[in-house]
């Protein structure tokens, strides 16, 4: 009799359990669509104002220490690629207003993270999204790949996310305001260094010895001493600082292309591209092909909003990596295009 009773009691307990738990998760999906549903409001009855967000722009890329910070420069494929920085994607949602954005994890396990960033646009109802996966591995001199503590997965997943939120931030902004905020912020530069070169070329060295770049090896860079660097030599190093500090690049790809020898691979949180696809060692391929597909992958990866826009460009509709090798040099040619116009 004890155990009967027993046993309905676990019974009821664990139905109250289902329904309760049933409850909770229609709580929190009419909980989320009603603050979707509130914001979409709000952004009606409060809309931006166009002008007077491009004005707030422009006045923040006046101000030097945000100027420092809002454009990136990297060699590729023979041209120099500039372009905005997280830091000016962020300034320009937060001065155009009723923007959203961020980053969830959709899938983790031992060797790989999976993360989807997003961006959304609550005046317009437009999101666009963009996902990313990356092995679990940093990169050290020392010690090459190897896997990476708490803080340095934490910097890795948050590096690699801002990359995918700026790219989904700037499908969302006119392209010629970003252009002019891009100009203001190299101009500001310009005059800051005009004002006093001997503190910004010390400004300079002090930067980049925090990534191991000493004086040498900027005035190899250059061709000349840094003391004869004129003000749009100094901006050009201030944003090839800002790009290899987001990961974009690294250094040993300004001086001699190699991205595979003593410094850190431009994927960092990759294996090296042309030897190891997850896991498995791809067949041997013609050099130039290599070349050219380790160049496609970085632009599908790292800038993707440039990527899409060639691939639309030229309408193809397959996968990018099963396309003949004319094909590839076509799209990568067209990319280029893309990311300087």
């Amino acid at each position: 009799m004890a155990k009967n009773i027993e046993e309905t009691a676990l019974s009821t307990k664990t139905q109250e359990d289902t329904e309760l738990s049933q409850v909770s998760q229609a709580s929190a999906t009419t909980q989320a669509v009603s603050e979707v549903q509130g914001a979409l409001i709000l952004a009606k009855r409060f809309p931006r104002d166009e002008d007077t967000s491009y004005m707030k722009l422009l006045k923040s890329c006046k101000r030097y220490t945000f100027a420092d910070r809002a454009n990136y420069s990297f060699p590729r494929g023979g041209t120099t690629i500039t372009g905005p920085s997280i830091n000016l994607a962020r300034e320009f949602a937060r001065v155009w207003g009723n923007i959203e954005y961020g980053h969830v994890i959709v899938s983790d396990d031992d060797e790989e993270r999976h993360i989807r960033a997003w961006a959304w646009d609550k005046e317009t109802n437009t999101r666009v999204f963009e996902e990313d996966s990356f092995k679990k591995l940093v990169y050290r001199k020392k010690g090459g790949w190897i896997k990476p503590d708490e803080r340095d997965l934490r910097e890795l997943t948050n590096r690699r996310a801002a990359i995918c939120k700026r790219n989904c931030l700037l499908q969302l902004m006119p392209r010629d305001f970003i252009e002019e905020a891009q100009y203001i912020c190299k101009e500001t530069l310009k005059k800051k260094v005009a004002e006093d070169p001997d503190r910004a070329k010390k400004d300079i060295i002090l930067a980049f010895s925090g990534l191991n770049v000493t004086p040498p090896m900027l005035e190899d860079y250059l061709g000349h001493p840094i003391a004869q660097c004129s003000p749009a030599e100094i901006v050009t190093l201030r944003e090839i600082y800002q790009s290899i500090s987001d990961g974009n690049s690294t250094w040993n790809e300004y001086t001699n292309g190699n991205t595979n020898g003593d410094d850190k691979p431009k994927n960092e949180g990759q294996l090296t591209l042309g030897a190891l696809k997850k896991g498995k060692v791809e067949k041997p391929m013609d050099e130039d092909e290599s070349q050219i597909d380790a160049n496609l992958q970085e632009w599908h990866e790292t800038y993707n909003f440039y990527f899409k826009q060639a691939v639309e460009n030229l309408g193809i509709t397959q996968k990018w990596e099963k396309l003949p090798l004319t094909k590839k040099k076509e799209l990568l040619e067209e990319i280029k295009k893309v990311s300087l116009q």
